[in-house]
């Protein structure tokens, strides 16, 4: 056992923090290599009632993975391919450990399908994040307003609960957790952040890649433009009937100059074009189908554009899914670059975290929810930067605190902002979770219906109380 678990020294100091910048402690760490090992460490923290953090590639934005004490049981080391096969339908199925990452899982997706042409639909711009930590914290990717939830894509998981038991667990199949009371069982894991058990093994579901992929990024001179591109685009999307439009995404001029003082250390996207000045906001639009539909939508999106003040020969338009992995560099680089200046601060005051939204408010327009948080963090007197997901107006605003005195006033705001929220009838967390961090700073305003949920799943498979403190529930 000495082997298998370790203890906690300066060596391992890293897995103490993750992308929120929320840091925990430890009195042991392992990093199991198989489900015998899972076991095993589990039987000896339960002889030393020592509680558990399950832990993977640390990409999270909410403490999730960070433990409170106990041990971490960091999976990055299972990140095998189980096995593959092709379905009479064309789709295919991969059979992975929950430590292989996003970047891997594609590259062993285009081997083993090459002659199939298949993809992984749930895109999250975070491509070191693993597998395991997407299905636990219920991720979603850029994509998702034509692909769906991740949970479509995963047909099957395996978890140990916090019994040590080791359950198969399959889309469809229906679990009693209470007398009289069933759930659809994968509910059970997708998207509960390790509370309710430990995954080991994840069959995926991938379907045929679109033929072509183009993405244009559209630049407007003001916000109002900007928005009233989006709030055009939700009232009538075009549609063809080989193509589709896959995403819309927004970003702001403060994440843009975030991003253009770093761009030349960034190798995706620093061969991109410097932005002028007086752009204040862009809008970026992927295209996905055959090439002669895309055409005709990426037309209507141009005409669309320029009735809201955008220039057609100003935007960028790429084609190929090399081109357009830049453009998802340079959006992912919005949150990596916010990202980084959390980190900065940290360093001169350590009780500085991430301050981001979650939020997704369905009875405003886009352009009434932009000036919302813009005009409240001006009355506040907060610097922020806002991107993300226009036309589900899930919007990840990013408090940019100088000092500490503005990070406790970011929480306040971010707190005014979640009870709008919730009276509008919205989600505070669409995609990242909940974790410690927002359990810690929005507690209060998560469902008391979901907060049952999740006591019932803990009832059922973790009736110890032993996985992943301190995530959703106190």
């Amino acid at each position: 056992m000495a082997e298998i678990v370790c203890q906690m020294s300066e060596k391992y100091e890293e897995y103490l923090i993750d992308e929120s910048k929320y840091k925990g402690y430890a009195d042991s760490i392992s990093f199991p290599e198989s489900e015998e090992e899972i076991v095993t460490i589990l039987e000896k923290m339960k002889d030393e009632q020592t509680p558990v953090t399950i832990q993977g590639a640390k990409t999270g934005i909410t403490g999730a993975g960070i433990p409170m004490g106990g041990h971490i049981l960091n999976l990055s080391h299972m990140n095998k391919v189980i096995e593959h096969s092709t379905a009479d339908d064309g789709t295919g199925r991969i059979v992975v450990e929950p430590g292989i990452n996003l970047m891997e899982l594609q590259k062993e997706i285009a081997a083993r399908f090459r002659k199939e042409h298949l993809f992984w639909p749930p895109d999250p711009t975070e491509t070191s994040a693993s597998i395991g930590g997407i299905v636990a914290s219920g991720a979603q990717g850029i994509s998702h307003m034509l692909y769906g939830d991740t949970g479509k894509y995963v047909e099957s998981i395996r978890l140990i609960d916090g019994m040590g038991n080791i359950r198969e667990i399959s889309g469809g199949q229906e679990e009693e957790i209470l007398p009289g009371e069933k759930v659809d069982a994968m509910d059970m894991v997708l998207g509960k952040e390790g509370i309710t058990g430990i995954i080991t093994r994840i069959t995926l579901k991938v379907i045929p890649k679109p033929e072509a992929i183009w993405g244009i990024v559209f630049f407007f001179e003001d916000t109002d433009g900007a928005a009233a591109f989006v709030d055009g685009l939700r009232k009538e999307l075009p549609e063809e009937d080989e193509a589709k439009v896959a995403a819309v995404e927004y970003i702001d001029r403060r994440s843009i100059d975030l991003i253009e003082a770093r761009k030349e250390t960034m190798t995706k996207i620093k061969e991109l074009p410097d932005i002028e000045e007086n752009v204040q906001a862009l809008v970026y639009t992927e295209l996905q189908g055959n090439e002669d539909g895309i055409e005709m939508l990426a037309e209507s999106l141009m005409e669309s554009a320029m009735e809201y003040g955008s220039d057609p020969d100003r935007a960028w338009a790429l084609s190929g899914d090399t081109e357009v992995e830049k453009l998802h560099a340079f959006r992912h680089a919005a949150a990596e670059t916010a990202n980084l200046y959390i980190e900065e601060q940290r360093r001169k005051d350590d009780r500085i975290t991430k301050l981001g939204t979650d939020m997704l408010v369905g009875n405003l327009s886009f352009g009434e929810l932009l000036k919302r948080y813009e005009k409240e963090m001006e009355e506040a007197d907060l610097r922020g930067c806002i991107f993300g997901h226009a036309l589900e107006n899930h919007l990840h605003v990013n408090i940019l605190p100088e000092d500490y005195e503005a990070y406790k006033k970011g929480i306040v705001l971010i707190r005014k902002w979640a009870e709008e929220t919730v009276n509008y009838h919205g989600k505070i967390s669409g995609e990242h979770g909940i974790g410690k961090l927002r359990r810690q700073i929005l507690g209060d305003y998560i469902s008391e219906d979901y907060l049952t949920f999740c006591r019932k799943l803990k009832v059922h498979l973790d009736v110890e109380d032993r996985l992943n403190h301190g995530n959703i529930l106190e």
